[in-house]
């Protein structure tokens, strides 16, 4: 079987979604199939909206040709173009749902704090580039054969507004439990890009009266540094953190989670469908349930607590439990 993924990051881009392309070709490979992973270039990175849509997919219809089924990894970028050659084609197209474009360009624009559910209860006024970017994620949720949601979190919220012909649930990666000691220091870890929507501010008030408070406390905060790195930090953080006002299931945490570390989240997220004990969740509106989060995990004994929570859940899936996910779906659809 031939496959074709498209990405608009590469793996040398950081975070999880940079690095979910090259973890399924590799999967799909040992299962003895053909794939050719495309991400964005420099060019595509350089055009305006548009350009590097019509650009991107010139680009990529050579490979659609050639291949058997078209998985792409975003719900705008890569995936309004991989949609049309693959409609065009007549090849079996899957998208996976891991974001929002259009929740998280509004809110990035804006400022605003508002929660991904709230945002589709009631649509908040919408400039030319966000209206063009609804019309097409509406075009795309007509047209792809089969939309992948990692939660189901957001497969319900997507389903109260988008037409969807045919979708489920197909887990981010799991990755395996390491060895990780307890640092000495209680560092609290945040990893990521300083956008509005990750709600940066709260964190940061939380972290300054927390300080003061507790002299052992630490918070940082990382952002620009390679997957490498940011592992290395994860193994020797006291606990991680999510603060954005809705965050559908971040590698960020379960890369914490893999190495037994609690997790202070926002309850906007679909994590809790997996993880639904070993750290805690908070309304990400309100600074003050912050704070008592981080304060609690601070506490030895609900730490403990915490950690044994995430030790005896045994829940795992792997890069080749996802490619055999995608490949049973193709043969459905």
């Amino acid at each position: 079987m031939r496959i074709i993924i498209t990405t608009g990051l590469s793996g040398k881009d950081v975070g999880g979604p940079a690095q979910y392309g090259s973890g399924l070709k590799n999967a799909f490979q040992e299962l003895g199939h053909e794939v050719k992973l495309i991400s964005y270039g420099r060019t595509e990175k350089l055009l305006p909206i548009g350009a590097r849509h019509i650009f991107f997919f010139f680009r990529i219809l050579p490979r659609i040709f050639w291949a058997n089924y078209v998985l792409t990894l975003d719900t705008f970028s890569t995936g309004v173009p991989s949609v049309w050659g693959a409609k065009i084609l007549g090849k079996k197209s899957i998208v996976r749902v891991g974001g929002d474009f259009l929740w998280s360009a509004y809110i990035n624009k804006t400022s605003k704090p508002i929660t991904l559910p709230e945002f589709y209860k009631k649509l908040p006024g919408l400039n030319l580039k966000e209206r063009i970017t609804l019309f097409f994620t509406r075009t795309l949720t007509r047209q792809a054969d089969f939309l992948a949601f990692n939660t189901k979190w957001q497969k319900k919220i997507w389903e109260s507004y988008y037409e969807i012909k045919n979708c489920g649930v197909v887990r981010n990666l799991i990755p395996e439990k390491k060895e990780a000691a307890v640092p000495p220091i209680k560092n609290f870890l945040w990893a990521g890009r300083m956008i509005p929507e990750k709600n940066l501010e709260s964190l940061r008030k939380s972290g300054v009266r927390l300080q003061d408070k507790y002299p052992d406390f630490r918070l940082d905060i990382v952002t620009g540094e390679s997957h490498e790195k940011i592992f290395e930090r994860i193994k020797n953080a006291y606990a991680v953190v999510s603060v954005a006002f809705s965050d559908i299931c971040p590698n960020f945490i379960l890369e914490g989670i893999s190495f037994g570390k609690p997790f202070v989240m926002t309850r906007e997220t679909g994590l809790n469908e997996i993880y639904p004990k070993g750290g805690i969740f908070f309304n990400p509106l309100k600074v003050n349930e912050l704070e008592r989060a981080m304060e609690a995990v601070l506490n030895y004994r609900v730490y403990h607590k915490v950690v044994e929570e995430l030790r005896k859940n045994e829940v795992s899936h792997s890069w080749k439990d996802i490619a055999e996910e995608y490949l049973d779906i193709w043969k459905r659809i």
